[in-house]
Order: structure tokens, then C-alpha cells, then sequence
């Protein structure tokens, strides 16, 4: 029988130190690797989207729970189970089977003949699992011996962590054989934050879903890739996704929900710094007599991690299923964590006792094997001034609100000078270099984000930066959607309301006010279908384009968009020219005031033509009209012989041609389209009636372009000053969900002249 060759089973962290240490590639010759995921999937079957699909689809379940049955499936043996659970997914392994949708690889098992198996770093592998690699544990007696260091807080811990390193900097370790273990998402913030005050740079493996990222949302929403930077690394994972789901129909609700979920279990692939100290799994590698490992939170339901009888499996099944009961699990985890810490030449060990949300007790670990417990580490506060200015602040409060003195403030105090128990609200700048390195590109402004700067730079700052206000699905911006949704589908020819109406409402679970609401808002939206349709047989504008997407390039240097979503444009083609009117609908009050545009407010409308000019949407378009139409009110008691379809009316800006003006609209003489339109050959328009000539809309257009230009760059210098524009009566703070953060003061406005014409604009 000839050499065996070597088949090395374990984690991806664990196989790169394995390949470090082989110094010569022929050493590499007679070795493979397979993580114990691969090697199951090998040994005994594996599948794909596919049957997630299939269950999700036939049975309704959901993704987490299709991924539990699934895995459950590998310890299934071919017998009669007694267990109605495990009979079940003998059923569905057989059933998934039969469809096709598991994958059988029998020449793996006979290759395993000519294998020598080695198991590295697999702690906590069922019976099940030990069976199939032909491995056992061995329970045994293990010594262990270390001091462990503890603190009253998470910072205190974390502070000791970062004076370690520094001494190890100083005796000449490597930064990058530095290593943090058993740390968990409450540490990252204060790992962060500490260790730039001390400068030491660390990779900490946050785990941000690209799911909620504006690239894949607008995706979700329009089904369109911006495919402007095709190496936009969030572009290219959600291309994988796609990818990886080519079989399923993305417009069936079933297949939406499997991309959804895939895609908040697709991360963004964070940066690596090097050199830098790394995070990671205690148990998933080995260390090395030249790497240092500090095992931080050993305290109790944590390390070790005592499990509970909750799983999928309980231990009234495991007899029948080859798994260990929870008992046998909790008695080895304490033998494997002090096998893995014994394992480890250079440790440091560490625990708190509160973090700000919680209190925390030293794990049962210690006692069990008498290790001493060191109160503590001593700090000479020589290592960061800004972090020595910060801990001055809280050794001042609690001085000034308990009279209580604690270490080092009196040095602390003739060190340094701080503006304590002062305060200044103004925003003072950031870091240029790291805004502009962290912003998501292309950087994408929209109306309500041009707008918001306008009125208050801070709340722009808060909102579209900082991304600190959250979507909140309400009602009301349900109802509006649903009104959005319906309008730009009622139109087509094989529209069907009632079909429209039901896909749409599936999406929600209303609440029984809300159920009794739509039964009003369902025929005020019918009714509003049949006045739309009216209308639309007193204009001779037949085209229609709805929910139009449009980008302008802002930037050449920078990658800058201004996006828009138009409602609906109507327009009319005459050889190569495109008369145009653009109608927005909306759900509140109407303001059609051109006034506010002077100081970059209040610029919907000529937001609408800007990006009709630049977006290039017609080849010679012809402003014919701008207009609001509202569609959705409070139910007010309307005068009984007054036309309630009045209050559908287009509101906005008409051009001053009546010659196009009377293709759009055939009424235009005594409108019952447009408000207020009244016109006679005699004395032209009306003096209420709004329209505008074509210099005007010249001028307009530049000044809007002008507008949006100038904020871009002040967005992009990094200008988010507190001074939020107040016109007339309104204030953007009145609404405004910060202000319990900018803390603004009356000085901090700027109170701004009203305008009485459009002179600003520029011409006569």
C-alpha cells in the first residue's frame, strides 16, 4: 500500500498559518484542505438556492428556518425514526431527493481510502460529525495556570489592552502578531474609539449588511444597476447575489424574499489595514511562540459558553438522531477552553464587571482552576493627551456632582486646561481626507436632499452623512406609496385596479383602524382614477412616461449625481420637437411660491425642468407647463354645490404661449384642468393665471443649475455650519427629528428677506 496522502480538515484561519509554516512547496505536494463545511457537502450531499427556493416556495417557510432543516438533514441515518420531528425530515430529505435538488458525490467516500485525515481546530463537532470524519474526542483531565486581570468597566479592560500592546510595541514585538479573542460587537465601539487615542491600528470586522446600502436599495426599488462604476465592490457583490439566484423569478414575491434575505446576509468586505492588530475566533487557528493574544471577557455565559436545551433538536431527540445531549456539551466546553488558552505561549486574560448597559460576573473558568485574579493595571497616563483630556472632563464630574476626588486629577489638572462645563453648538469640522474616503460613491443628491441642505446644512449633515434618522414605515407613507403605485399603472390598457389594489395591500398586515381607513381611501382612490382619466380626454397630450428615473452628472473630478424621480410627464412629438408638461403628485399642502428659489428653497418645480434640460429625456423639448396635482387629502366637508373635482386641478406654471398651451389643455380659456388658467384674445391671460416666459424659464433653468453646483461643492468642503434659513414663517426646525442634537440657538438662524418677484433671476 503506498503513502498516504494528507487531507487536513479545518477553518480558513487555521489552513493560512498552516501554509506560513510549510517552508518549501514540495511540502505542500501530498496536502489538502477542507473546512468540515466543505467536507460534509462532500461526504454527504449538497445543495444550493435551489431548495431553499423549493421549500420557501411549496411550504411557505421562512429562510432561517429552511436553513435549519436543511442542515439537520446531514445527521439523518437510514432507519425508522420514532421521533415525529425526525421522521419529518426524513420525509423532506427523501422529498429533495426526488426533486433533484440535493447532489451526491459517492467518488469522494472512496477517495477517502487513500486519505490520512486530520482534524485541526474543531472543537465542538456532534456525534454525527465525529462519525463522519472518523474522529473522536477524548475527555481528560487538563492543568491550567494564568493570571487574569480585572476591571470594573468594558473602557478599564480595554484601556489595560491597548497599555499592553504599547509595551509590546516598545520591546520590539510586531504589531501585526498582535491578536484580540473572545470579542463580540459590545467591545467594538470602545476598541475603536480607545485605540485611536493610543494611534495603534487595528482591523475590527464589522459586519454591515449591503443590504440597506443606496445602491441595492435603488436596485430593490427600480430593478436597474447603476453600472457607472462596475467596480464599486458593493455593485459587484450584489451582482454575485443576482447571480447566484439566476433561476428564480426576482418579480415573484417568494424569489424577492430569498434575494432580500440573501442580501442581508452579504456584507461589505471591510478594508484591511497593514500592519495593524487583528480580531479574531479563539478556537478557528493556532499561535505561535512570536504572537501575543490577549482573550479578553472571560466572564460567566461567555467564555466558556454554556448552551441551553433550545435547539432545533432537543435532547429528548438526540438519542435517536446521533447528537450529544446539552449536559455533555457544557461539561467538555470548559475542557476545550482550557485546552485552547493552555495552548497559547504568550496570553493575557482579562474580564469587567459592567459595561453601561449591563453587570457582568467573572466566569465559573476561574475558580474552577484557581486562577489568580490581579485587581486592575496600573496607568501612568503618558500614552494619549486627548484621551487624558477626555478623563479629565469625567474625573471633573464626578468631582463637581459627588464631591469625589479620584486618581490623577490633580495632575491632570496642572497638565492640562479644557473649556469644562462650557459648551458651543457650532459645528467644527471635520476631517476632509476621511469624509471624502468614506463617502459611497457616486454621490447621489436628490430633491429632498438638495432641499434639506439648503434649509439647514446640520440636518443635512445628520441625515444623508451620518445616516442617523431611520425610515419609519407609517401609514400615511404607505397610503402615499400605494397612491404613487396605482397611478402609474392605471393608464396601461390591461391595467386592473382590483388586482393592482390586492398585490399591493399583501405587502402590509394592516391594523384594524387602518383596514377601516381604506375602505374610505379605496374609493377616494377609484374616484380619483376616473377624474384623472377625464382629464386626460381634455388634453391632446397622449404620450405618457411614469416614474421616470433621471441622472445628471454634477462632477467630472468627483463622482457626483443629481437623481430624480418624475411622477408623470405627458408630451406631444412634432417632427423632432417634444412639447412637454411634467405633473408631481402630491399627498399635502401645495406651495407653488417661485419667490423662496432666491436663497435655494422651496425649488421643486424648477428642480422638474432642470432635470428634463440636463437629464437629455427629449431630443428639442418645449416647456409647455410645471404642475403639482394633489391626490390624497384630510377629507375636508366640501360645499355640496361646489365640483369636488376642482380640488384635482393642476397647480403650477404654464407657458405664456397660448398657441401650445391649447394643445395641453383645450379648456385653457376657462380652464377645468389647470387652476386658475383663464385666457381671452382681448386681454390674454388672466392676471391669476400662473405662467412664465420662455427667458424666464431660461433664467430659471440657470439658476437652478447654479443652486445645485454650489451646494455640491460646499457638500463636498465639508460645510455643515448650524444656521438653518427661516422664510416668512418657516423654520426647518419646526419638524426637524435633531434638534434634541444641534441645539441651535435664535442667533444660529438666519432670518431671510422676503421676495416679491422673480428680478433675481436676472433679464428685465
Amino acid at each position: 500500500m503506498g503513502k498516504l496522502s494528507k487531507l487536513i480538515l479545518c477553518p480558513n484561519l487555521e489552513k493560512e498559518g498552516i501554509l506560513k509554516s510549510f517552508s518549501h512547496g514540495k511540502e505542500l505536494q501530498d496536502v489538502s484542505f477542507l473546512t468540515k463545511e466543505e467536507y460534509y457537502q462532500r461526504f454527504f450531499f449538497s445543495y444550493d438556492e435551489r431548495a431553499v427556493y423549493y421549500l420557501m416556495k411549496k411550504y411557505h417557510y421562512q429562510y432561517d428556518v429552511c436553513e435549519v432543516y436543511l442542515k439537520s438533514l446531514y445527521g439523518l441515518e437510514d432507519k425508522t425514526y420514532k421521533s415525529e420531528k425526525l421522521l419529518f425530515l426524513q420525509n423532506l430529505k427523501k422529498e429533495l431527493e426526488r426533486e433533484g435538488l440535493l447532489t451526491f458525490h459517492p467518488s469522494f467516500r472512496d477517495s477517502l481510502s487513500k486519505k490520512e485525515i486530520c482534524v485541526s481546530h474543531y472543537y465542538e463537532l456532534d456525534l454525527w460529525e465525529e462519525k463522519a470524519l472518523n474522529y473522536a474526542w477524548k475527555e481528560e483531565s487538563i492543568s491550567f495556570s494564568h493570571p487574569v486581570y480585572a476591571f470594573s468597566t468594558l473602557e478599564e479592560e480595554v484601556n489595560y489592552v491597548c497599555l499592553k500592546i504599547i509595551e509590546l510595541l516598545k520591546q520590539g514585538v510586531d504589531i501585526s502578531s498582535v491578536y484580540l479573542c473572545n470579542v463580540g460587537e459590545d467591545y467594538y465601539y470602545t476598541i475603536e474609539k480607545l485605540f485611536s487615542y493610543y494611534h495603534i491600528p487595528i482591523n475590527i470586522p464589522y459586519q454591515n449588511s449591503i443590504y440597506g446600502n443606496p445602491l441595492v436599495q435603488d436596485y430593490l426599488k427600480t430593478g436597474e444597476m447603476d453600472l457607472s462604476n462596475t467596480t464599486h465592490p458593493v455593485l459587484q457583490q450584489l451582482v454575485t447575489v443576482l447571480n447566484s439566484l439566476a433561476f428564480v423569478d426576482l418579480e415573484d414575491p417568494v424569489g424577492r424574499e430569498l434575494l432580500i434575505e440573501k442580501l442581508k446576509r452579504t456584507y461589505y468586505r471591510n478594508p484591511i489595514l497593514e500592519p495593524a492588530v487583528s480580531i479574531c475566533d479563539l478556537f478557528s487557528r493556532s499561535f505561535s511562540e512570536d504572537q501575543y493574544v490577549f482573550v479578553l471577557g472571560l466572564n460567566q455565559d461567555v467564555l466558556p459558553s454554556m448552551k441551553k436545551d433550545v435547539e432545533f433538536i432537543s435532547d429528548l431527540e438526540k438519542d435517536e438522531y446521533l447528537s450529544y445531549p446539552t449536559s455533555i456539551w457544557n461539561r467538555r466546553e470548559k475542557q476545550i477552553v482550557a485546552a485552547v488558552l493552555g495552548s497559547i505561549p504568550n496570553l493575557f486574560l482579562s474580564f469587567k464587571r459592567t459595561t453601561p448597559f449591563a453587570k457582568f460576573y467573572p466566569s465559573s473558568f476561574i475558580d474552577e482552576y484557581g486562577l489568580e485574579v490581579i485587581e486592575g493595571y496600573p496607568d501612568s497616563y503618558q500614552h494619549s493627551h486627548l484621551y487624558n483630556q477626555l478623563r479629565l472632563g469625567e474625573k471633573l464630574d464626578s468631582y463637581r456632582l459627588f464631591g469625589e476626588k479620584k486618581d490623577y486629577l490633580s495632575e491632570l489638572l496642572q497638565e492640562y486646561s479644557i473649556p469644562y462645563y462650557t459648551y458651543s453648538n457650532q459645528f467644527s469640522g471635520i476631517d476632509l481626507d476621511t469624509y471624502l474616503t468614506h463617502l459611497d460613491y457616486p454621490l447621489k443628491l436628490s430633491y429632498t436632499s438638495f432641499n434639506s441642505y439648503r434649509e439647514c446644512k446640520f440636518q443635512y449633515y445628520l441625515h444623508y452623512v451620518l445616516k442617523m434618522d431611520s425610515f419609519v414605515d407609517s401609514f400615511p407613507a404607505f397610503i402615499g406609496s400605494l397612491f404613487h403605485k396605482i397611478l402609474s399603472l392605471c393608464y396601461y390598457p390591461n391595467f386592473s385596479f382590483e388586482e393592482e389594489y390586492r398585490k399591493y395591500l399583501e405587502n402590509r398586515e394592516c391594523s384594524l383602524k387602518e383596514k377601516i381607513l381604506l375602505v374610505r381611501i379605496k374609493k377616494e382612490l377609484v374616484k380619483l382614477i376616473d377624474i384623472l382619466k377625464k382629464q386626460q380626454l381634455l388634453t391632446g397630450y397622449d404620450n405618457f412616461l411614469f416614474e421616470k428615473k433621471i441622472e445628471i452628472p454634477i462632477r467630472e473630478d468627483i463622482s457626483v449625481l443629481f437623481v430624480g424621480y418624475l411622477d408623470k410627464i405627458l408630451y406631444y412629438q412634432k417632427v423632432e420637437d417634444t412639447y412637454f408638461s411634467i405633473v408631481d403628485y402630491k399627498t399635502g399642502t401645495i406651495d407653488t411660491h417661485l419667490e423662496p428659489m432666491k436663497y435655494g428653497l422651496h425649488m421643486q418645480l424648477p428642480v422638474y425642468l432642470y432635470l428634463i434640460h440636463y437629464g437629455k429625456v427629449f431630443q428639442n423639448p418645449i416647456f409647455t407647463g410645471i404642475y403639482y396635482q394633489n391626490i390624497l387629502f384630510d377629507y375636508p366637508k366640501w360645499d355640496e354645490a361646489e365640483d369636488s373635482s376642482k380640488r384635482f386641478y393642476l397647480d403650477g406654471y404654464s407657458t405664456d404661449d397660448s398657441t401650445v398651451l391649447r394643445r395641453f389643455d383645450s379648456t385653457y380659456e376657462n380652464s377645468e384642468y389647470i387652476k386658475s388658467m383663464k385666457y381671452s384674445d382681448e386681454k390674454g391671460f388672466d392676471r391669476f393665471s400662473k405662467v412664465l416666459s420662455n427667458d424666464q424659464l431660461f433664467d430659471m433653468l440657470q439658476y437652478t443649475k447654479g443652486k445645485i453646483e454650489e451646494s455640491v461643492g460646499d457638500i463636498l468642503k465639508g460645510d455643515f455650519s448650524i444656521h438653518p434659513l427661516i422664510y416668512g414663517k418657516e423654520s426647518p426646525c419646526m419638524y426637524c427629528t435633531f434638534r434634541d442634537i444641534c441645539y441651535h440657538k435664535e442667533t444660529d438662524s438666519i432670518l431671510l428677506e422676503k421676495v416679491d418677484d422673480l428680478s433675481f433671476l436676472g433679464g428685465e
